[in-house]
Parts: C-alpha cells; structure tokens; sequence
C-alpha cells in the first residue's frame, strides 16, 4: 500500500491511512532497552494520559517513567530523546468520561505499582503501552490551595484554570484532562490533545485581554531559532493583532492558518495544536511587555526530524526564540531586505495573509 507524504505529514501519527499501526513510529522499537514483567513499579511525574479513541469510553492511566531523565528533554538530541520516550510505560484501565482521577492533583512524583494484565510487545508514539489489572499510587502531595479550588463545584474550568496558573501549563492539561475542573454536572474526563489545546486556548484568551488595548511595539522585531532540524522565524510587526503560523515539512506544499483583529474562532485545522502553543507564547511575551503587534511564525522542519515529539516541542521553541535578543529594524522596506537573504523567502511571503497586510494596507500612523 502506497502512502503519501503530504498524508503522512498531515496525520502525524493518527493513522489515518488505516494502517493498524504506523511505520514511522514503530520504528522506535530499536530503542526499546527495558525489559518488563507484569508486575511494574516505577515513578510518574505524575503524568496522566486520557485517550481520545473510543470516546466517550476513553483509556486512561500514568505514564511511568522506566528510565532515568536528568535533565529538560528539551537539552537532549532527538535520538536520546526518544530512547528515554520508548522506555516510557503508558498504563491504562478503560472508564466512562464521568471518571475523575483524584491522583492526577498531586504537584510531585508519584510513585507506582502496577500489576499489567499482558507484557506490552508493541510500541506507541507515547512508549509502551499495556492494559493494567491494578494501578495503586504511593503518596500523593497535593496543596490545600489546589483542593479549595477542585472543591469549588460552582466555578467555571477556565476560571479555575487561571487560579492554578502558577503550577505550570502540564499541570492544568493533567487536572483538566482528568476530570477535576469545572461545574460539577459538567466535568468529564478529557483527551489529552483536546485538553492542551484547550489550555492553550484558555490562557491565550487571557494574554490577549491584557494587550488588545496596549500600544503598538515601535520597530518590527526578528527572531529565529533551530533545533532538532526544526527552523523558526518569528515576525513582530507594529500592527493591530493579528497572528499566522507557516509550517513546511521538507520540501512539501506550505500550510497556514491565521487571524486577525480577534483571536481564531474556527479551530486551525492545517496547523492543528501546534499553532495554539506558537500563539500563546507570543501573547504571553506581549503580555509580559505590555505591548501590542502582528505575528508571523514560519517553521521549516527539515528530513532530522524524523520523530514527531508533539506540540511542546514547539512552544518551548517559540518562546526560547523570543527570550533572545530580536534584529531590529526601523522600516518594513528594511525588513524585507533582511528576509530576502533567505532563500524560501518569496515562497514564505505569496502564501502569507499577514504579510499581504502589513505589506499593502496603510494606516493613520503613516500619514502623521
């Protein structure tokens, strides 16, 4: 059976060619070190993972870590990344999506017995994965202040998620996604990938209530960055918001999704959840700044990046591109000289709805 790369790149692993596993990711099975029994008793950070297939039956569980991670998976090359990935333990017992994971609270490492009802012989893009008979957590450190406001059954789960802001995005994906937020009628177990889209969603609402009426950045900024084979540009321009994400896998067609004057009411459906984690960090940076402009990111991904890690892989690259020092430039006429050095440049910009905008619209600045 023939697949194509553009399907490849478009499913990311969701095995939409019908295929009953993907090629790609079983590949990582020559990582594969640890050597499982049935009965498994390891840390998770905690790390719960609900999943999306079978809805609204879902399968959820902890990750266990089976391998050691000393320091951010971020500072890791790709390869050691996903050797520590496939060493993961993925465990899981099938509920209904009224089921809340109590566990999931704790804001330190649980530690794990778990009896598997089979030895997992097959890879996920996640590691292991293996149905368990019985997952009893050791002891689960969760502050008074998180209780008071799992407790809180009349308030709403963005509100809730805000309140808990300071416990950091994975936290409010693992509370969400496991049932705890929200009015009580309403809460439900929630996919991890609808959950971190919704956080970033959340949070970006928030972000852009702080700079919608705060003034313009003065000069258009330039930031870039790479890692793993994957290249950033980051356009700031002293505009109005708007926000548009480009994405290239190789040599492949260019996909975009964007906004403008509002945040995105219809979901980003070229981009998918990586275009809400590009976002949220520049409205975060904004927010941080007190300023307002119009962004562009474009995101080549080149042939190294042969193992699709998810979508924080792209925010923690988005906003360590933004803590950098940005080139400057007092001119869109400069700016442009600047971006033509790059060799993609005219590809970049006929496909960009941003840039058409800044490129041809005036406004009253220019006439004063």
């Amino acid at each position: 059976m023939m697949i194509s790369d553009k399907l490849c790149v478009s499913c990311k692993g969701k095995l939409w060619c019908g295929l009953s596993s993907c090629p790609l990711y079983d590949s990582i099975k020559k990582f594969k070190e640890t050597v499982l029994t049935r009965e498994v008793s390891a840390p998770s950070p905690p790390n719960y993972m609900v999943s999306w297939k079978g809805y609204p039956n879902v399968s959820v569980g902890p990750n266990l870590s089976l391998k050691e991670i000393s320091k951010n998976p971020y500072d890791l090359k790709l390869e050691d990344f996903v050797r520590i990935r496939a060493n993961e333990l993925r465990t899981y017992q099938n509920k209904g999506i009224r089921t809340t994971e109590e566990t999931a609270l704790s804001v330190k490492t649980v530690d794990f017995d778990v009896q598997l009802k089979t030895i997992p012989k097959v890879l996920g893009p996640n590691g292991l994965i293996a149905q368990a008979k019985n997952i009893t957590p050791g002891d689960v450190k969760v502050p008074g202040k998180v209780y008071s406001i799992v407790d809180s059954y009349d308030l709403k789960a963005q509100d809730a998620m805000l309140k808990l802001g300071d416990y950091g995005f994975d936290y409010l994906v693992q509370v969400l996604s496991t049932g705890n937020l929200g009015i009580k009628s309403q809460r439900k177990l929630v996919p991890t990938r609808w959950a971190i889209t919704a956080v970033d969603s959340v949070l970006a609402k928030n972000h852009f209530k702080d700079i919608r009426s705060a003034p313009q950045i003065k000069e258009f900024e330039l930031y870039s960055t790479s890692h793993w084979d994957n290249h950033f540009l980051i356009i700031l321009a002293p505009w109005g918001w708007g926000f548009e994400m480009l994405e290239r896998w190789h040599d492949g067609d260019i996909i975009q999704d964007w906004e403008y004057g509002r945040l995105k009411a219809k979901y980003a459906s070229n981009i998918t959840g990586a275009y809400y984690s590009a976002r949220l960090e520049v409205l975060k940076q904004l927010s941080e700044r007190k300023k307002l402009a119009s962004a562009i990111v474009i995101r080549q991904i080149g042939k190294e990046y042969v193992y699709p890690v998810g979508v924080w892989h792209v925010r923690e690259s988005v906003e360590r591109a933004l803590d950098k020092r940005p080139e400057k430039f007092s001119s869109l006429a400069d700016l442009k000289l600047r971006l033509e050095t790059n060799k993609d440049w005219t590809e970049w910009k006929q496909r960009s709805e941003i840039w058409k905008i800044i490129s041809k619209q005036r406004r009253l600045e220019d006439f004063t």
